[in-house]
């Protein structure tokens, strides 16, 4: 008999990213799937990527991730259906498997929404997860793995904003512009 788990929402984490929405989309997508090879950066926060199949608009992709629990440095293997719409958001959806970490996630549900704030990008990411055992995988969720993901969506955006912002301003077809917003907003 499997056990439900019960989800836990992690409050959405946004940045403001000072480039064009078309390249900081363009930048992330690319990052985050595209090509057949494997992909890596020496980058804390950084994942390794690999594409196994294509699905229609999806594709199914392996992610190497470091992640940090505490004074641990991991790397973290996850298999995950990846969803671009573009221009706006890509989808991440874990497909559950085994070993220390991933055995006991029932549910991981990432999205990387990309808002139009003038000339410029608001980058929000949303997280909902679940543990396997019902109320003690949600308790242990609550305090353990919470704590790890929040972070890990901090230093993933802010990894994001550095790479993004740094090829704006060298760029000839999305140039970095002033972030001007409308008053009507």
């Amino acid at each position: 008999v499997r056990m439900a788990h019960i989800p836990i929402n992690l409050s959405d984490q946004s940045i403001h990213i000072h480039a064009q929405r078309p390249l900081a989309f363009e930048m992330v997508s690319a990052l985050g799937v595209g090509g057949g090879a494997p992909q890596s950066s020496n980058a804390g926060s950084t994942p390794s990527i690999k594409v196994l199949a294509t699905n229609g608009d999806r594709q199914l992709v392996e992610f190497h991730t470091p992640l940090k629990a505490g004074p641990w440095q991991m790397n973290w293997k996850t298999t995950e259906w990846v969803a671009v719409k573009h221009p706006t958001s890509i989808d991440f959806e874990l497909l559950p498997s085994s070993g220390v970490l991933a055995g006991g996630l029932r549910q991981l549900t990432d999205r990387l929404e990309f808002v139009v704030q003038g000339n410029c990008t608001e980058l929000t990411y949303k997280s909902r997860f679940g543990i396997r055992w019902s109320i003690g995988g949600w308790l242990v969720g609550k305090i353990l793995v919470a704590p790890i993901i929040k972070s890990h969506m901090l230093e993933h955006l802010e990894d994001l904003k550095v790479k993004i912002e740094n090829r704006a301003r060298r760029s000839r077809i999305y140039p970095q512009l002033a972030c001007v917003e409308d008053e009507d907003v």
